[in-house]
């Protein structure tokens, strides 16, 4: 199958799961027919002739007076009642007629459908079918590509987790049908800049005035400079002998900016600070970098501890990826409190790993406030991952996403690796092993940073694995601006509110009424999304039964519940919220995007629910 085919059937897939997930079609059951009993009509695609008995055809009119249908092969699922069949087509039946449909062609006749439930709505239908097309494209782009994944483990710590991030990026966010979609980019651009394509970036840089910069607490105004972190001493010199030359060494800091930043935005952002001075563009550009999963977090070449975070203002998620200070104060914050949490719980101590993120330095003109435009488009930020575990030659920095992407065409996968290296026999029975093995890391240091009344963003992404000889020790976190909190819970551990900075009158989703809404995001990212891949994978690449990965889940909840101190009161809520309940909350994804009208700003964001996946295992096969 070429790259084509396979990211059109990657997108339906996502795109067709989550408008079930999220009830886009209604609320009602479906219409859905018995595979064997159902005929289809005249030219019935051989598609559906040989459909498993759990299966169905659903039909779903698309067009009342022209009486066409969308027609698909549904499957139960795990964590959604329905699912599509994977693989399956997806087709529009008009009398005898069949006509495959691409995603594209599929959502323009859901949304001309449902029309009338979005009055007034133009730009943002029009803007969503934009995101899919890009999406659909750009997915092409990334599985046309082939990663280097050979000889991992003999790769020194650095290179192994280049190539995780690199691995990781191929996906992006799982399950999300408008996740590859990087708005702004050229076909070029894309294979330039994002990460699986492994092609070095050359920094532009920009000296901005130290008046009208605002610092982290790593970062004192007078002290170090992004340079000193991420350039060599022959490149340091060779940036402050232009310094020099222009006579601003003493009165600017260089900081530096993405090459795509710096040609589409800052002159429409910032021109007037480039007008008066307060910013300079610099000639210097030596320095090149790797894209990470995350695009505009960018990693040195080499073995270094430094990373950097930088402000790319294309539109991904809906959202736009500026970095403002704020932002940067916050996850300030949530790193004083990570800090914290490790020295009220023994155990986290030893296994949640904390990268420093307080190294960071924002352009802040006279009479801006955190919350303006221009600010965030020109910025820095400095992640320094624990020195200890990079140094160690036993030890892997694993991002969790790569563990739940697949590779095109590959049947590689990292737990390949993890079993030659444990001595077991490459079978279900060792997957599941080792699976439980790190769902007992991964939920342990989560509830017991949740019986905190904190969590972190711990999709697949922003969660990193400490993997060491084997085993897995702990859990790295980065990305800290969305710890999430509960705060009568953190001052009877005997912290305090951080006083995140929060612009009054916006939705945000830092703080928590309610310790079930708080537990929202283990249920949401940690599971639905980070866990759920990993599960899905390993029953592609290894046939190792998602219902059985699930029990194991289940049993590894069960267990770290019972053996965390959690009171009496805590336990029972996540007994109700995890077991007892017949659902689970859900994330939702593209209706609030669809909702939404116009451009991006924050990622849109609503709550739905689906069923207990608990509650489904022995129901699926």
């Amino acid at each position: 199958m070429n790259a084509t085919d396979m990211a059109a059937r990657q997108v339906m897939q996502d795109l067709i799961d989550c408008l079930l997930a999220e009830e886009f079609f209604a609320s009602a059951p479906l219409r859905l027919a018995d595979a064997a009993q159902w005929e289809g009509g005249p030219g019935r695609p051989p598609a559906f002739a040989a459909l498993d008995p759990q299966q169905r055809i659903w039909e779903w009119c698309c067009d009342e007076p022209e009486q066409r249908f969308i027609v698909a092969a549904l499957r139960p699922g795990i964590t959604q009642s329905w699912e599509k069949v994977p693989g399956s087509p997806v087709y529009l039946r008009h009398g005898e007629l069949w006509h495959e449909l691409s995603p594209e062609r599929f959502m323009s006749l859901v949304l001309k459908a449902l029309a009338p439930r979005y009055p007034d709505n133009e730009k943002g239908l029009a803007l969503f079918m934009e995101v899919l097309r890009t999406s659909v494209r750009q997915t092409e782009l990334s599985l046309d590509h082939r990663i280097d994944t050979g000889a991992l483990l003999e790769r020194d710590n650095a290179a192994f987790f280049l190539a995780m991030e690199q691995w990781a990026s191929l996906r992006d966010r799982p399950y999300h049908p408008l996740a590859k979609a990087k708005q702004g980019l050229t076909d070029e651009q894309y294979r330039h800049y994002q990460a699986e394509f492994a092609r070095p970036v050359a920094l532009h840089w920009v000296a901005v005035e130290r008046a009208v910069l605002q610092y982290g607490d790593g970062a004192a105004p007078q002290g170090e400079s992004p340079a000193d972190y991420l350039l060599s001493p022959s490149q340091q010199t060779e940036l402050q002998a232009e310094m020099r030359r222009r006579g601003i060494a003493e009165s600017h800091i260089a900081l530096p900016v993405h090459p795509w930043q710096f040609e589409q935005v800052l002159e429409a952002q910032l021109g007037e600070a480039f007008e008066r001075g307060d910013c300079q563009r610099l000639e210097f550009n030596a320095a090149s970098f790797y894209a990470t999963s995350s695009l505009r977090s960018m990693a040195r070449p080499g073995h270094s501890a430094d990373q950097l975070k930088l402000p790319m203002a294309i539109h991904s998620l809906g959202a736009s990826r500026y970095l403002p200070a704020v932002k940067m104060i916050n996850g300030s914050l949530s790193e004083a409190l990570l800090r914290q949490a490790r020295e009220q719980d023994e155990v986290l101590s030893q296994t949640l790993h904390v990268c420093d993120e307080s190294k960071w330095w924002a352009f802040m003109p006279p009479g801006a406030t955190l919350f303006d435009e221009a600010p965030r488009h020109l910025s820095a930020m400095v992640r320094s991952y624990p020195s200890g575990l990079l140094d160690d030659p036993a030890c892997r920095l694993l991002p969790m996403a790569a563990l739940g992407t697949p590779l095109p065409g590959s049947d590689r996968h990292f737990f390949d690796d993890w079993l030659q290296c444990r001595e077991l026999p490459v079978n279900a029975s060792s997957v599941l092993v080792l699976f439980r093995e790190l769902c007992h890391r991964f939920l342990d240091v989560n509830l017991r940073m949740f019986r905190l009344g904190m969590l972190g963003e711990v999709h697949g992404q922003n969660a990193v694995l400490v993997w060491r000889a084997g085993q897995v020790q702990g859990l790295l976190l980065r990305d800290h601006d969305s710890l999430r909190l509960y705060v009568p819970w953190l001052k009877r551990n005997g912290m305090s509110d951080p006083g995140y900075r929060i612009k009054q009158g916006h939705a945000q989703t830092l703080y928590h009424e309610r310790p079930e809404d708080l537990l929202f995001w283990l249920q949401t990212l940690g599971m639905q999304v980070n866990l759920r891949a990993i599960i899905d994978t390993l029953e592609q690449l290894y046939g190792l039964p998602a219902a059985s990965s699930w029990a194991a889940l289940r049993e590894v909840m069960e267990e770290r519940i019972a053996a965390i101190g959690f009171d009496d009161e805590a336990r029972e809520m996540l007994h109700h919220r995890l077991f007892a309940s017949p659902h689970w909350p859900l994330k939702l994804l593209l209706r609030p995007m669809v909702e939404r009208a116009g451009g991006p700003g924050s990622m849109p964001f609503g709550k739905g629910q689906v069923i207990n996946p608990f509650h489904r295992i022995g129901r699926v096969s």
